[in-house]
């Protein structure tokens, strides 16, 4: 197969190793196909690669950042969506699941709600990203490598805060493969019951895993008090214990850590995922298209362009206009919204508006109450719309027309209605 992966170039070598020609692609450097930075259809991403290669499959893999690529809805060429950090962007990508035709996830306890675009979603877990050797030399008692910035994470902050008062602790930032294999033991602390890297990068690396008890598969997949051990979330007290009990009884613990890194090795590497999307690839169909797609590539896009409106302004005002494109593709069809979409559809419609002077997105409202007039919401927004636009004869018409209540009492729902879209939608 020909293969072509987004963001990451995680399974790229593994997949080649098993006969097919693979294509990283996007706008980091390190990629071997590069994009431009901002959005950019697919047809086009397509039509720029070398001379021979067209995928017969597309893997979009999750690097926490909004999808740079407009119109995977219409792209008949099979795809999956891997949503590696489920726990922050969830909500979004299960808007963005509707353009693929399968859905891996990292985290175990998000596949309800990414279930919500119909698609098939499976749980693919993380895994060791690389092979490290383990050291006999143990320079360090417990460890934690990672991010610790309050603004960030302030409960990560405050735990290891409270832990260091309690137990000796060496923490720092950097590489862990300089750290890790030279730790008896490694503290994992997740930002919200995650199943992160750290997990599989500690006992790889031959140190016990002290982590939180969590459901999210992580005791599916290694058995407690054999393979690692876990304390009780946020509570510093029950780690600082386990420590203590870890190291009076140096020869379980370092059992525990063997018994770990044999588990990693045997079950949890990059090459063992990579079999497990290479499977998943060679049965991959795509799937026919959902009515709602170009809704659900609104919302989706509208999102995005919330997420971006702090930190980037220019790219907020892509991903807006972006997102009215799509509206406008479902309306084309004639396609109503489904009741999970409407809100958001409109909210949509409001932020579009909110920074684009067009009034485009009022347009779109208009529009929906027209073709859908069984949909009260979207009548309550027209009746605004004709109001603020001085059309008050019509407005009273319509209102007639939508209650049997008197129109000003109408008039105060739709004011009430859009001011709580507004709200919601910044």
């Amino acid at each position: 197969m020909n293969i072509l992966l987004f963001n990451q170039t995680w399974f790229a070598d593994e997949l080649r190793s098993m006969g097919h020609n693979v294509l990283t692609c996007g706008p980091a450097p390190h990629l071997e196909h590069q994009t431009r930075g901002s959005l950019i259809h697919i047809n086009e991403i397509l039509h720029g690669l070398p001379t021979g290669f067209m995928p017969d499959r597309l893997v979009w893999l999750d690097n926490s950042s909004p999808c740079l690529i407009v119109g995977l809805e219409d792209c008949s060429i099979p795809k999956v969506l891997y949503s590696v950090d489920s726990q922050h962007h969830a909500y979004r990508h299960s808007f963005l699941a509707n353009a693929f035709d399968h859905v891996l996830t990292a985290q175990k306890d998000y596949i309800p709600q990414l279930e919500r675009c119909l698609n098939p979603v499976s749980w693919m877990p993380l895994w060791a990203p690389e092979y490290v050797e383990k050291s006999a030399d143990k320079k360090f008692g417990a460890t934690f490598v990672g991010t610790l910035n309050p603004a960030l994470n302030p409960d990560r902050v405050a735990f290891f805060e409270a832990l260091e008062k309690l137990i000796p602790m060496h923490i720092t930032t950097g590489y862990y493969p300089n750290i890790f294999p030279h730790a008896e033991i490694v503290v994992n602390q997740t930002v919200k019951g995650d199943l992160n890297f750290r997990v599989f990068e500690a006992m790889m690396c031959g140190a016990l895993l002290l982590t939180e008890k969590t459901e999210n598969g992580l005791l599916e997949l290694f058995q407690g008090g054999y393979h690692l051990v876990t304390y009780t979330p946020r509570d510093p007290h029950d780690a600082a214990e386990k420590i203590r009990m870890l190291s009076e009884n140096r020869s379980t613990m370092r059992t525990i850590a063997e018994a770990g890194r044999e588990e990693v090795l045997a079950k949890h590497t990059m090459q063992h995922r990579a079999v497990e999307l290479e499977k998943l690839l060679r049965s991959l169909q795509s799937r026919p298209p959902s009515p709602q797609r170009y809704y659900d590539a609104m919302i989706s896009l509208s999102l995005d362009s919330q997420l971006f409106e702090p930190l980037n302004q220019t790219a907020s005002l892509q991903y807006a206009h972006a997102s009215l494109d799509a509206a406008e593709q479902a309306l084309a069809l004639g396609v109503a919204p489904n009741d999970d979409q409407i809100a958001l559809l409109i909210r949509g419609c409001i932020h579009h508006d909110r920074l684009l002077t067009d009034e485009r997105g009022t347009r779109i409202v208009t529009e929906l109450a027209e073709m859908f007039p069984d949909r009260y919401i979207f009548s309550l927004l027209h009746v605004r719309t004709l109001l603020n636009t001085g059309r008050h004869a019509e407005a009273k018409e319509l209102a007639l027309q939508i209650s049997g209540n008197p129109p000003e009492q109408t008039f105060h729902e739709a004011e009430y209605a859009a001011n709580l879209l507004m709200t919601k939608s910044c």
